[in-house]
């Protein structure tokens, strides 16, 4: 399983319930809210599929940016080997 994690910031407070049910309609976890900061965790079988889902935060409505906290790599066995950017 390979897992990516980090937040959206909404473009205002006012979309932020419009964002979650987005993340969440997308199959994506919300873990919380703080103002206009959505921290989402993102699990799939590839890192092929989280990049997609990855991508496909910017398209989201009321979404002004995108930031990626941690992202779990496979290795050439298919194993999830653990990355993390600080």
């Amino acid at each position: 399983m390979v897992v990516a994690s980090g937040y959206v910031e909404a473009n205002e407070l006012s979309d932020v319930e419009m964002v979650v049910n987005n993340l969440k309609a997308m199959d994506i976890e919300v873990n919380d809210v703080n103002e206009e900061k959505v921290v989402f965790v993102i699990e799939r079988e590839t890192a092929v599929e989280v990049k997609k889902k990855l991508d496909s935060l910017r398209d989201v409505a009321g979404v002004r940016n995108v930031y990626l906290a941690y992202f779990s790599l496979e290795d050439v066995d298919g194993n999830a080997a653990k990355f993390t950017e600080s």
